[in-house]
């Protein structure tokens, strides 16, 4: 299991999923990019929302949109909601199911 959380930028919500079904479908210059930005990223709940069984993260993410994004259309650069993703246990999945990933992931943060 890959831990993430999500919150809302107003912290009003906050949602614990396992990020590993991203990390299984994800292309590499995803997952390279998310390492990059310190394994932070709202694509991620953007892609696992509609799944079974993370109903929470939907919400959230229903909720930032919904009526956050009303609130930030002065400036609409603002993320109306973050994501982060435990990137000792993202790095600890890649090397045991996609070891070619990990590599590349660690000649990028040199």
């Amino acid at each position: 299991m890959i831990h993430a959380t999500c919150h809302t930028a107003d912290e009003a919500m906050r949602a614990e999923f396992d990020a590993t079904p991203w990390f299984e479908e994800a292309d590499p210059a995803s997952i390279a990019l998310l390492a990059k930005r310190g394994w932070s990223a709202p694509w991620i709940a953007d892609a696992l929302e509609r799944r079974a069984g993370y109903e929470a993260l939907r919400e959230l993410i229903r909720y930032a949109r919904d009526r956050l994004e009303i609130e930030s259309r002065e400036d609409p650069s603002w993320p109306t909601f973050e994501c982060r993703v435990d990137g000792a246990e993202a790095t600890a999945w890649l090397d045991r199911h996609r070891s070619d990933i990990a590599a590349e992931v660690r000649r990028a943060a040199s």
